[in-house]
């Protein structure tokens, strides 16, 4: 009896069978784990993952003579004795029958194994009908799979070990990490029955660490030459460079970066990456960022070096092999954000956790590392410190504000990274090239700040609030002439900040008047240098990302100009949220104890300290770790708690792209080819009610699912209704009435 695993034919007319399917998945499910000691796990599950396509019912649905039914239970009901007996199958239980639907707690499998087995009434979690309905069914099924396999016989399968009995995040990791091969090598081989070349076109393994290395060196001796940074910043620069160079033949493991701003970190950072790629045969290198902004800098950077980059975020813009390398992340420099990075690490769906076996064996550079939300931080430290010790992975964590991790009460004795630059208070001594004014005292109204900045040539604020930011541009357009002043928030499409970020340095670097008024996402990845620099208090590490716009290229021989201050709010209202709010809070009072010197990694760590005194992870994320919950893991591990949407706007420099796109979006939904060429013209707006927004935005539906021909589900996609296109404006972007708004501080 031939049976069958899927109703679509190969190239060459076959129909492949599910013995071949099973053979093949299992076979590179176990390449796959080999570099993770997996390769026994791995294999099995990938043998028994469509156990339950061997059936009758399972074949009906191939013909069609029978509605959809879950298959993915059948490989858990044969291997729950096994499982019952050693516990090293429980992860291999878990993968196999999550691998459609998404991973569920081997608890709840059991659960509904044994109502099987009794004979019970029990919905399956995925609420279809087993494919298995009897027991004459899983012994026909057994026979049949015995006659695909005779020689089959079950390998030696030790119980995974953790540092505590109780550490379910180990656990689950672990399972993510075996979920992963399994997913990918099903999904690869099923995608090669319809494309034979697809797995030689699904991994480049094109990686000359040696070569890479003689591109970076030629490249950094070009830009040296054009830099306009006085001899001591280029001197310092060189040294980290090469600090950062020497460090990556250190062995694998956690490290720290620790350097002011300016010093030449993303060189450094690539300098320590591939000298530790080329000592420890490393397979590729991963570039994690936390905002778009940053991403698309540092890519540009980096392409420069290395064409095959695959720059993977929201809006990045992949041709059809580059999105097959961002499913798998096979690919040997990638370059992508927090979000996407962490959250996979913490996921459910197969989708998801695809990639994560590649990152296994690999180089992370986590740049801007103090960005991590407070209420995520512990677990997301025990993921990394279990990637470094288990999954042979190298990550560091840079910043020129580094949070000391090591003071959150639950990390004690167990963050003990390596800092690449031991000496790093030498460097800030050096690079101090701004004063910082405290005004902390007493409020200042923002109509004092607009009289400050009018008699300045060169200066920025950057506030909290888009309302104080949308205020002060007003007081300033009130004392200034337009083409010397500037407004940049998240208000603007991306393709409008990068127009507006280019005039405003080509002024600044022409010695013409030039202000701006921004918020924080000018903070890290725009390379301003102005000669003033007012910042409303914020937590720390924002203040001296912000300074790092001031006298950038240590220009100023008196040192640049930075005003920290509180602004004018309405009953306290000034921060966007509670915890943004009462990090800020804590500078004040470390400000009270002394002045602040934001050159001192002393007073850095002084902060961190104080933030970090009582941190926990949030309530739902600890209460789902110790539950072993992948779905609730999931959905509580957010970095961005994005209640927002994303609206196209009918950009100035791109008016023809809008109407298309508005036409395309009403005819055919949103799609990933609409999402890819929309991406330089969204805005991400909060509102309190959609259906206020629906009054100045049309909504787009996803396209017509294909079992009923239609859809009236909503995405996230909105696109500006014509009627309402002088919302978004050429000085400041995308502006609704103030009372429908949430209020963001992007």
């Amino acid at each position: 009896m031939r049976v069958y695993y899927a109703k679509s034919k190969m190239p060459d007319g076959t129909q492949p069978t599910n013995r071949d399917h099973l053979q093949k998945v299992s076979d590179l499910a176990e390449q796959f784990g080999q570099s993770i000691d997996m390769e026994n796990p791995a294999k099995v599950a990938g043998l028994f993952h469509d156990f339950g396509k061997y059936t009758d019912y399972f074949q009906d649905i191939l013909i069609r003579r029978r509605q959809a039914g879950d298959h993915a239970l059948g490989g858990a009901i044969m291997l729950y004795q096994k499982a019952a007996k050693n516990k090293a199958y429980h992860p291999i239980v878990e993968a196999i029958a999550g691998h459609h639907n998404g991973l569920k707690e081997y608890s709840e499998v059991e659960k509904y194994v044994q109502g099987w087995l009794n004979s019970e009434d029990t919905s399956t979690p995925s609420q279809k009908n087993n494919t298995i309905e009897t027991k004459q069914d899983f012994i026909k099924a057994r026979n049949a799979f015995q006659n695909d396999f005779p020689t089959f016989r079950f390998p030696k399968m030790n119980c995974p070990t953790f540092k505590k009995v109780e550490e379910n995040l180990e656990k689950m990791l672990f399972t993510r990490m075996l979920f992963s091969c399994l997913v990918d090598a099903d999904y690869s081989i099923s995608a090669s029955d319809e494309d034979k070349s697809y797995l030689d076109n699904s991994e480049n393994t094109d990686f000359d660490a040696k070569e890479l290395l003689k591109r970076l060196y030629d490249f950094k001796n070009s830009i040296a030459c054009q830099s306009t940074a006085n001899s001591q910043v280029n001197q310092l620069r060189e040294q980290v460079f090469e600090q950062c160079g020497a460090a990556g033949e250190q062995e694998p493991g956690l490290f720290t970066l620790t350097a002011p701003t300016g010093t030449g970190k993303t060189l450094a950072l690539l300098h320590f990456a591939l000298r530790h790629c080329e000592k420890w045969n490393k397979k590729r290198i991963i570039v994690v960022l936390p905002f778009l902004t940053l991403t698309e800098q540092n890519a540009a950077v980096y392409r420069s070096m290395i064409p095959d980059l695959l720059e993977d975020h929201s809006q990045s813009n992949l041709d059809d092999t580059q999105r097959i390398f961002s499913e798998r992340w096979s690919t040997p420099f990638i370059v992508t954000t927090s979000v996407r990075f962490f959250e996979t690490l913490f996921a459910q769906k197969p989708t998801d956790c695809r990639k994560l076996h590649n990152i296994t064996n690999s180089v992370v550079i986590f740049d801007e590392a103090q960005s991590l939300p407070a209420d995520l931080t512990t677990a997301t430290l025990k993921a990394v410190n279990e990637l470094c010790q288990r999954y042979k992975t190298t990550m560091v964590f840079s910043t020129a504000t580094q949070p000391d991790f090591a003071s959150i009460p639950e990390m004690k004795g167990d963050w003990c990274p390596t800092e690449i630059l031991p000496e790093n208070q030498e460097l800030y001594n050096a690079l101090r090239r701004t004063k910082v004014e405290w005004r902390l005292d007493m409020e200042t109204p923002l109509e004092n700040i607009a009289d400050e900045m009018f008699a300045q040539k060169s200066v920025c604020a950057i506030v909290n609030l888009r309302k104080h930011a949308r205020k002060l541009y007003h007081l300033l357009e009130e004392r200034c002439s337009q083409d010397e002043l500037f407004y940049l928030t998240t208000d603007l499409c991306t393709a409008h900040r990068r127009k507006i970020v280019a005039k405003i340095n080509q002024r600044l670097k022409d010695g013409l008047p030039c202000r701006l008024v921004a918020t924080q996402c000018i903070e890290a990845g725009v390379d301003f240098d102005f000669d003033v620099l007012y910042r409303a208090l914020a937590p720390l590490d924002s203040i001296i990302q912000a300074a790092g716009r001031c006298n950038r290229n240590g220009r100023l021989p008196n040192g640049g100009q930075v005003i920290v201050f509180v602004p004018e709010g309405n009953d306290g209202d000034i921060y966007p949220g509670k915890q943004y709010g009462n990090a800020a809070k804590d500078v004040k009072i470390v400000a009270s104890r002394h002045e602040i010197d934001i050159h001192n990694p002393q007073h850095i760590k002084e902060y961190y300290e104080l933030l970090f005194y009582d941190a926990l992870d949030k309530k739902k994320l600890r209460e789902a770790i110790e539950k072993g919950s992948f779905e609730d893991v999931d959905k509580a591990y957010q970095l961005i708690d994005n209640h927002g949407v994303q609206v196209i706007v009918p950009y100035g420099g791109k008016l023809e792209l809008y109407h298309e796109l508005e036409q395309e979006g009403k005819k055919n939904g949103v799609t990933p080819w609409l999402l890819k060429r929309a991406a330089p013209i969204m805005v991400n707006v909060s509102f309190g009610k959609l259906n206020e927004l629906d009054t100045y935005a049309e909504p787009l539906n996803y396209p017509p699912q294909r079992a009923n021909g239609y859809s009236s589900k909503k995405s996230n996609v909105y696109v500006l209704r014509p009627q309402h296109s002088d919302l978004y404006s050429k000085e400041m972007g995308l502006q609704f009435p103030e009372k429908v708004e949430l209020d963001v501080f992007w």
